[in-house]
């Protein structure tokens, strides 16, 4: 009896979760970012959130979206008493722990679809997607490689790669090329770019890469005859990449001088040759530029100390 009752609740936890999970499952048309990781699909969801979230609230504010307004009212109420009565350290961190319970139950009573970042199972083990109601999904991974190819500082552990999708359409070449057509427009249309198509595929034997590289590039010549193939230092990267029956695009700026939107070797990545010998150039200009200067300034106090002796 126990353990015929034990199956059973077994069985019926596991159905559960499965149907949880399908709440979260691609479609087209979606926006978003995919991470990739080596291990612990989990962790790397936490990266990510952390890196996307405080990176959006400096471009963005905060993420203020919410089905009621019960939430943040009983939120602002509970932070107000608090505050009155907190008196020493420990009430202080008591605060600060229960603002942030708060604030991520705020977070998690939202709608899925009121979410700035929603997790969507791929499918493909470490491979993850990031959905977002995000417009433009490009300007913040800018804003953080960006940040990170400055400060050179690690803010991630998990998480290696972070690409952003402009684009997700059906896995077959008809929807492909029309839907590939539009987001090249905007980047391919103006004036004369080097590019290169970066094709990856994940659980998907129904497409040939040659095809889509071919089809792609001869989109983007049309849109601008100048437009030239760079395959080692392109200034724009068409990134293609088909996840079972889906195909996620997107077009990445300097795809090549950011390690392949790698953000561990970002961080890792010393300064080029080149750029060192840039500075130590510009660093024995302004040298020199000094040292021109302080002779022509001895020169001129020279001359000054003659004519002063020959009036003498």
């Amino acid at each position: 009896m126990s353990v015929q009752k034990r199956k059973k609740n077994y069985f019926h936890n596991n159905s559960y979760n499965q149907k949880k999970r399908k709440q979260f499952s691609l479609e087209s048309g979606m926006k978003g970012f995919i991470c990739t990781c080596n291990f612990s699909e989990k962790e790397c969801v936490r990266d990510a959130y952390k890196l996307l979230n405080e990176f959006a609230d400096e471009i963005y504010g905060p993420d203020t979206t919410k089905d009621n307004g019960e939430g943040k009212e009983e939120s602002e109420k509970y932070d107000s008493v608090n505050k009155s009565n907190d008196s020493d350290n420990e009430d202080d961190i008591s605060d600060s722990l229960n603002k942030e319970i708060n604030k991520l139950k705020a977070e998690y009573s939202k709608p899925i679809n009121a979410r700035r970042f929603q997790v969507v199972d791929t499918g493909v083990k470490n491979v993850i997607f990031i959905r977002s109601t995000l417009t433009n999904p490009l300007e913040l991974v800018t804003k953080i490689i960006t940040e990170l190819n400055n400060t050179k500082q690690q803010r991630t552990r998990f998480l290696l790669r972070l690409l952003p999708i402009e684009i997700i359409c059906k896995a077959n070449m008809n929807d492909i090329k029309s839907k590939a057509d539009a987001m090249l427009e905007k980047y391919f249309a103006q004036e004369p770019k080097t590019f290169s198509i970066i094709f990856n595929r994940h659980s998907n034997n129904n497409i040939h890469r040659n095809e889509v590289i071919e089809d792609l590039a001869e989109i983007i010549n049309k849109k601008n005859p100048g437009n030239k193939a760079d395959l080692k230092n392109p200034e724009l990267a068409v990134i293609v990449e088909l996840i079972r029956g889906f195909c996620f695009m997107s077009v990445a700026p300097n795809y090549y001088k950011f390690k392949k939107y790698n953000l561990l070797e970002i961080c890792n990545t010393k300064e080029s040759t080149n750029d060192i010998s840039q500075k130590k150039g510009d660093a024995c200009f302004e040298g020199k530029k000094e040292t021109d200067s302080d002779k022509t300034n001895i020169d001129e106090h020279s001359t000054i100390e003659m004519v002063h002796n020959d009036k003498e």
